[in-house]
């Protein structure tokens, strides 16, 4: 059986020109060596719009695996997140001008979520192919731990069998080099790269449901 798979981007954010999460769904679009149905989402930087997206894309496409990414820049490797936290608190506004100062993504949801995918096992694996990475146990409090949160919380509430997590992503070439002091030495990794970072977790997590139980190498 296919499985089907949705993984989401952002638009820019804070007047930024670009989010190469945008060009990472493109390259997903592109590939053809992709192991299931896939469903690419762009998402746009509006909490208030976050939990209607992803409760329509899950009652819609019924996903086996749902991946989402975001842009942390100054960032130098992949950060696959482990954990979200019932928590928004936002240092700079959303594109239409909200800001929430410590409320919970839920009112009624738990502190945390864990994230669903074999998030060890993805950083071990890319690491090994020869793609930085890391495991992060925080996604901020900004949009990006937001959607993490809602869909692992709405999968819950549904009842779903969906698998889900986060990954965040550096800057890409283009956006570093755009940058003026005291972040000129913004690092950055390119696209291709990044979209194979993706496509390495897409198949990890088809793949397999259990995650390495190796002591973790590093944060």
């Amino acid at each position: 059986m296919t499985a089907k798979i949705v993984v989401t981007g952002f638009e820019p954010w804070e007047h930024g020109i670009e989010n190469p999460t945008l060009q990472v769904l493109d390259q997903l679009h592109a590939a053809n060596d992709i192991d299931g149905e896939l469903t690419l989402v762009r998402l746009p930087v509006e909490s208030d719009r976050i939990a209607d997206i992803t409760s329509k894309t899950l009652d819609e496409v019924k996903p086996d695996l749902w991946i989402s990414l975001g842009l942390a820049a100054g960032l130098s490797v992949i950060a696959v997140e482990r954990i979200a936290a019932n928590v928004m608190d936002f240092p700079v506004p959303d594109n239409v001008g909200v800001q929430h100062g410590g409320v919970p993504v839920f009112t009624e949801g738990p502190a945390a979520h864990m994230a669903t995918l074999p998030v060890k096992l993805i950083a071990e694996q890319l690491r090994e192919g020869g793609i930085p990475a890391k495991i992060s146990n925080s996604p901020s409090t900004y949009l990006c731990n937001q959607m993490m949160y809602t869909v692992l919380h709405l999968i819950e509430k549904k009842g779903m069998k969906t698998r889900a997590g986060f990954i965040h992503v550096p800057a890409h070439p283009r956006l570093a080099a755009l940058q003026r002091y005291p972040l000129t030495e913004m690092p950055s990794m390119s696209i291709e790269l990044m979209a194979e970072a993706v496509k390495s977790a897409i198949s990890i997590s088809i793949r397999t449901t259990q995650d390495s139980q190796a002591p973790v190498l590093n944060y």
